[in-house]
């Protein structure tokens, strides 16, 4: 499975100094174009941002209502938009149910983000929210399927139209498209049939402000605590650099850790272990 770099971002994260991000990146494959990319959607506005203590890049930027009021919909079938979030803190992510390379830690990541807000007892102030990059597949059934291999609807699953997910992506600078699939022999976990096509995405986590704003963001593949914490069934779906990326993530890459430092620095909120800032 392929996977894009946005270049733009990634500089920011790594070398963790204060840049600015002015532009929706684009992968290194499609570098001079604009392919894949809906040029109807909203456009990010220019961004500065700094470095956050342990990990991803602190920025601000108020989401415009044309994002927010975006029709979503969740594993149950409830109907739901970012503004309806609003006065909560939301952790956001990307995947799709059909990844075989990166997805399946990064549901792992968040389901134990969720935990971790729970025990915590900021469920009432905090949402962890994955959103799909393929709503031609990802129906309601399909997303509910999925999380259940996790234990069930422990944290929030999501997916909506192809054009209001592509627009929503779009503005938060997330690379997707679809693409043939290189992988001959792989098969879906779920039906057993040849994969049909692939999505090469951005690989992100991002933090969305209780007014609505986009206030930080990490890039990279997600890096589990333990390989078990993948469902049984997904991990043994995995490709072979899937594989690898469970064990040994390649760089960059974001851990839970990242997420739980950046609702202290920017929010106080005490999430899983305790940190000195």
């Amino acid at each position: 499975m392929k996977r894009s770099i946005a270049v733009l971002v990634g500089s920011l994260l790594i070398l963790g100094s204060s840049a600015s991000l002015a532009a929706t990146p684009k992968p290194s494959s499609t570098s001079g174009s604009m392919a894949g990319m809906n040029m109807a959607a909203p456009t990010p506005p220019p961004i500065t941002g700094t470095a956050a203590i342990m990990g991803g890049t602190i920025l601000d930027a108020p989401i415009p209502a044309s994002i927010l009021n975006i029709p979503l919909v969740d594993a149950s079938g409830k109907s739901f938009s970012l503004a309806s979030l609003k006065g909560k803190t939301v952790v956001l992510t990307d995947f799709f149910t059909s990844c075989d390379m990166i997805c399946p830690m990064t549901s792992a990541n968040m389901r134990d983000i969720a935990a971790a807000v729970k025990a915590a007892g900021k469920s009432s102030s905090i949402d962890v929210l994955e959103l799909t990059v393929d709503p031609a597949r990802d129906t309601v059934a399909r997303i509910n399927a999925y999380q259940n291999l996790y234990g069930g609807a422990t944290w929030t699953m999501a997916t909506g139209t192809p054009t209001n997910l592509k627009n929503l992506w779009a503005w938060f600078g997330v690379y997707t498209k679809q693409i043939p699939n290189e992988d001959g022999s792989a098969v879906d976990w779920q039906t057993g049939k040849k994969i049909a096509y692939d999505v090469e995405h951005d690989d992100v986590v991002m933090i969305l402000g209780p007014n609505s704003h986009f206030r930080w963001i990490d890039l990279g593949n997600p890096a589990v605590a333990n390989p078990n914490l993948v469902p049984a069934k997904l991990k043994s779906f995995l490709s072979s650099q899937g594989k690898l990326n469970l064990l040994t993530p390649a760089q960059p890459d974001w851990t839970n850790a990242a997420v739980f430092g950046a609702l202290q620095q920017i929010y106080g909120l005490h999430i899983g272990p305790k940190m000195k800032m």
